[in-house]
């Protein structure tokens, strides 16, 4: 794969050496500007940088200097799929730029980013709205076990519109407050906490393996689906007392409102998640599977998350969004993928007041993540770029 850097660099004096070990220039002190590189499909740089004891080897691709500041960097993919920037970079124990297998390869034993800005673009390969429910096998809970340690409440209002046979149209607008224990909820008494009048036309029960908020008009007239979701074998257990796990309702598909004698009638004109207030911490160790790695969230003396807190809206047709800050973020990862080919290792990543996080939908389906981060520090950081179509 090609690799292709430029910048402009000052020193004072530098030397050179060819040995047995192959051929090197050596720069006590350098400072650079405006420094653009390429590998493959992805672009990186930074306004400046200075660096101490800064060897190159002449031979191939390999850079690595005892200390190193970047400042303004950025990396973004040619596809648009992901762009970061970051404010400073601090190595004060070293860096090393090699060569990998495809691309480059960034290692440093401690990294300090300030103010980091994250820009991610979908689609993310979800499959909610009305289409089949997938086996059981490719269900996305069987992956999120770490929120099984989640705590903390969600509040939110539903607000749903159904053009009824001899009813006619019928608004239901129902305030719903779910405490969140151990990654689980209680349904049940979700379902009794309903209002009255909202209530005699609203269920939520269990059925053919799947946990359902269901329609119908009272004393006569079939329930019918507005939103389901799928349970794996631990969920429908636990369903059986009463509570469901959190990580079950990303499995979800949205219901047509039922059938209706008048063909041209649509029952379920619009189903709207309003006024969503969720605070959440996951306090335990968890880990969970990528595509390509593995993020374990918290250790021994530090919380996975701790301080989530969302706010916004969800409308099953046009455009919604959802904010939010984190006190805090405790991970180890190895090898994740960020996309456009940039795979990500590192011993830990601790993430100190995420100021920003804003996710867009397209219905209740992902489009956009924004991150801001007032600072991140890396323990045995491993960064390839160019690794990846």
């Amino acid at each position: 794969m090609p690799h292709h850097v430029e910048t402009d660099i000052t020193v004072q004096r530098f030397g050179y050496t060819g040995d047995d070990s192959g051929k090197r220039l050596i720069f006590p002190h350098a400072e650079t500007k405006s420094i653009e590189g390429r590998s493959g499909g992805t672009t990186y740089g930074a306004g400046e940088a200075v660096f101490d004891t800064l060897e190159g080897r002449l031979d191939t691709l390999r850079w690595q200097a005892d200390s190193a500041s970047i400042g303004a960097a950025w990396l973004r993919d040619d596809a648009g799929r992901f762009a970061m920037t970051v404010e400073r970079i601090e190595m004060p124990s070293g860096v090393l730029m090699t060569r990998a297998d495809q691309g480059v390869e960034m290692l440093a034993p401690h990294v300090s980013l300030s103010e980091l800005r994250l820009d991610v673009a979908g689609p993310f390969g979800m499959r909610g709205g009305a289409a089949a429910a997938p086996a059981p096998a490719t269900l996305r809970q069987d992956k999120l076990r770490f929120l099984d340690s989640l705590s903390g409440h969600i509040d939110l209002t539903i607000k749903v519109v159904l053009d009824l046979p001899v009813v006619g149209q019928r608004t239901l607008d129902q305030k719903l407050a779910v405490p969140i224990q151990e990654g689980s909820l209680d349904f049940r008494a979700l379902e009794d906490s309903l209002d009255w009048l909202e209530g005699r036309f609203i269920d939520i029960e269990p059925k053919d393996g799947r946990l359902a908020v269901r329609w119908k008009v009272p004393i006569f007239g079939s329930s019918h689906d507005l939103i389901s979701f799928a349970l794996d074998q631990d969920a429908s257990a636990l369903v059986s007392f009463g509570r469901v796990p959190v990580r079950s309702l990303t499995d979800f598909r949205v219901g047509t409102g039922g059938k209706s004698d008048d063909k041209k009638r649509k029952i379920l004109q619009s189903f709207q998640l309003d006024a969503i207030d969720i605070a959440l911490s996951l306090l335990a160790p968890r880990s969970v599977e990528t595509s390509t790695g593995l993020i374990m969230f918290g250790g021994e003396d530090e919380p996975g998350m701790v301080d989530l807190k969302v706010t916004g809206a969800l409308v099953d047709k046009g455009g919604g969004a959802l904010k939010g800050r984190i006190g805090s973020v405790d991970t180890t990862i190895k090898d994740v993928a960020m996309g456009g080919g940039v795979q990500v290792t590192a011993d830990r990543l601790h993430f100190d007041g995420l100021d920003e996080l804003e996710v867009t939908f397209d219905g209740f389906k992902p489009a956009t993540v924004r991150v801001l981060v007032h600072r991140v520090t890396a323990t045995n950081l491993d960064v390839k770029i160019g690794g990846g179509k």
